[in-house]
């Protein structure tokens, strides 16, 4: 093929794809989606922060600007929806969709390979972001009833309400529960922050960063059939998070499944789950990156407790399963290293050991703050040892003496000298 019938090809693909973003735009269905549900739009931002960790330059600023502010008069239609901040940031992530789809078509072949994962990438997260509402809605009718009475039960026997006590700190403090909450709407968006920082660096290494995060999400809705629950925001209605019950209350409490209204979603916790994740992979990072994602998953724990979407014993049980996830992704180590066996292992049996204690031996937990408070602190410190030791474990094979070690893509090299700011 010669340059003349090349250039012709990338110039119909472009137009293919910019007339692709405006017919989705003008699609009302679409729009529908980024208004209602805020996975879709947030997800959508994700896309953008990924495309600008990938080239923030301030001519891809403003391009992304020209790009955006053409989708929304595209999209704001009187028979659609007047423009907003749902409509924004929809319209915003879907121009940096485009941009990348156009770079990828565009792109030196030296260049290429990482603009192509970035677009992948984002491709398929607006893709998860669309699928998981349906997937929650058929958890929510296979599982008419929750279990969350145990895990109310679990966090009281700790002797304090962690949930009810940070709603209460987020009614005190508005700005602090506004943060928490941006935080946890957005928690896609510190994950493609992290994999577009290693795929700049490492393209080898951000394969299966991406393809962990995208399977946690529909494994652990799987997992949400195994022990459904909403939190306590949904347990207590009107009087989250200021009229808990008591501690002897509770402790007496008839415990059993109950009918809610809403998505089962709270058993192991995603949210943590992600967060977890972007940190443990921002290993190696630049420290203000580890510094953005430890800021991240702190606010996760802050913000998945005080929303009321979730107990504390979910983030306790998102440890080992995000380990079990982490694990099995680790394609830099073998198959058969001892530490990633042991860390898939644990996680997978702490994960099922936790949900089996919950169900079936709630009471176990009350009689001493010492049992629960114990199962706790060995699980949170076995899922961080195993952690640390598949990443040593990780680091030795890649620069074993027979085992070439990996180096800096090349394509990933030239296009973080090109994305400097100018």
């Amino acid at each position: 093929m010669n340059a003349t019938s090349e250039r012709i090809i990338r110039i119909l693909l472009t137009a293919l794809l910019v007339a692709a973003a405006i017919f989705v735009a003008a699609t009302a269905y679409f729009l529908r989606l980024a208004k209602t549900e805020y996975t879709f739009f947030t997800t959508f931002v994700s896309v953008t922060v990924l495309h600008l960790r990938l080239r923030h330059t301030l001519s891809e600023l403003a391009l992304l600007a020209v790009s955006t502010a053409a989708l929304v008069a595209v999209a704001a239609r009187g028979d659609h929806f007047p423009p907003g901040a749902p409509l924004c940031l929809t319209c915003v992530g879907l121009a940096s969709l485009a941009i990348l789809a156009i770079r990828t078509v565009w792109s030196p072949n030296d260049r290429r390979a990482v603009i192509a994962w970035g677009f992948v990438a984002g491709l398929t997260m607006v893709c998860l972001g669309w699928v998981i509402p349906s997937m929650l809605t058929w958890v929510a009718k296979a599982n008419p009833k929750g279990f969350d009475l145990y895990l109310y039960s679990f966090d009281a026997s700790l002797r304090f309400q962690p949930s009810f006590l940070l709603g209460k700190a987020f009614l005190k403090w508005p700005l602090f529960g506004k943060v928490s909450n941006a935080v946890y709407m957005a928690i896609s968006s510190i994950y493609m922050f992290v994999f577009a920082d290693i795929l700049l660096r490492e393209l080898k290494k951000a394969k299966p960063i991406f393809l962990a995060f995208l399977v946690s999400g529909p494994l652990g809705i799987l997992f949400y059939n195994l022990f459904p629950a909403l939190g306590p925001g949904y347990l207590f209605g009107g009087n989250f998070p200021l009229h808990p019950l008591s501690a002897s209350a509770i402790q007496h409490l008839r415990l059993e499944p109950v009918r809610l209204f809403g998505f089962p979603n709270a058993m192991p916790s995603l949210h943590m789950t992600w967060a977890l994740l972007a940190w443990w992979c921002s290993r190696g990072a630049p420290r203000w990156v580890r510094a953005v994602t430890l800021v991240f998953l702190i606010f996760t724990v802050l913000s998945t407790l005080g929303t009321g979407e979730h107990y504390l014993v979910d983030l306790v049980v998102a440890m080992p399963f995000s380990l079990m996830i982490l694990a099995s992704f680790s394609f830099l180590s073998a198959w058969g290293d001892a530490w990633r066996i042991r860390a898939i292992v644990f996680g997978f049996a702490a994960t099922v050991l936790w949900m089996t204690l919950l169900r079936f031996q709630p009471h176990l937990f009350w009689i001493s703050p010492l049992i629960p408070w114990t199962l706790i602190t060995l699980t949170v410190a076995a899922a961080l040892l195993l952690e640390s030791q598949l990443a040593i474990s990780s680091a030795r094979t890649v620069t074993s003496p027979t085992r070439p070690k990996v180096q800096e893509e090349g394509p990933a090299e030239v296009l973080r000298a090109d994305a400097r700011p100018t």
